[in-house]
């Protein structure tokens, strides 16, 4: 795939970027992960995808792979409203922290090897990522925003609303 410009272009990435992935690949992705762990911000309250909120994404994606979700923001109440139990509820910095620690989880069943991350301001995210990609080694990130995330392992490129909407069905459709 050909080089993807970030959507911040102020933001300064080093030589490791993410790869540009399409919905398929991050689903496979998600589906062979043996510890995925699904991160959500405030910005799944905010986006509407063609009469869909980013909010049931989140709850189909977290339920058809059995993939816990950590609520940060003011994302709790309505997780629990949408019948999704979050694993946990905790401030982005912390669980950033939280991530680089090797033997850390939520369950204490061994490390997460997947971080998926969804509905985080971009420039939270991005600082978020590159946190995790110098000091988190042994963990894969994701980016599922619509937005290009150089600092992640794997990320959609900048995409229009409606090829968001396709992918993220894709990643639903793979996981099923």
């Amino acid at each position: 795939m050909a080089a993807v410009t970030p959507w911040e272009i102020g933001n300064i990435f080093g030589p490791k970027t993410a790869m540009a992935s399409k919905g398929e690949v991050v689903g496979r992705l998600m589906k062979a992960a043996k510890r995925p762990l699904i991160v959500v911000g405030a910005k799944i309250l905010e986006e509407e995808l063609d009469g869909k909120s980013l909010l049931s994404y989140v709850v189909e994606l977290s339920k058809a792979g059995g993939i816990p979700v950590v609520a940060t923001a003011h994302t709790l109440k309505p997780l629990l409203e949408s019948s999704l139990q979050p694993a946990a509820a905790m401030g982005m910095v912390e669980i950033t922290d939280r991530l680089r620690d090797r033997d850390w989880s939520l369950d204490g069943k061994g490390p997460h090897d997947l971080a998926i991350f969804v509905g985080i301001t971009y420039q939270l995210q991005s600082q978020m990522l590159s946190t995790l990609k110098h000091f988190a080694t042994h963990l894969k990130t994701v980016s599922l925003d619509r937005y290009y995330q150089p600092n992640a392992d794997f990320s959609f490129p900048n995409l229009d609303e409606k090829t968001w909407i396709q992918n993220l069905d894709k990643v639903l459709g793979t996981l099923r």
